[in-house]
């Protein structure tokens, strides 16, 4: 990603829901160099109490 593209995800609350731990880090660690506020959850139950908490932009 070129300098123009991080500032389009500076600040995007992006929610990562897997059950794979791997996953969830590899993705969270992508997005924050990316300047994405990321949070993660391990199934649709902690999902849906995460994202009335903080509000995501997108679902991942």
């Amino acid at each position: 990603m070129g300098t123009s593209d991080t500032t389009v995800l500076n600040g995007l609350k992006v929610m990562v829901i897997d059950d794979s731990k791997t996953i969830r880090r590899t993705a969270e660690t992508l997005l924050k160099k990316s300047g994405c506020e990321v949070f993660t959850a391990t199934d649709g139950f902690e999902a849906l109490a995460k994202i009335l908490e903080h509000r995501p932009s997108i679902l991942c």
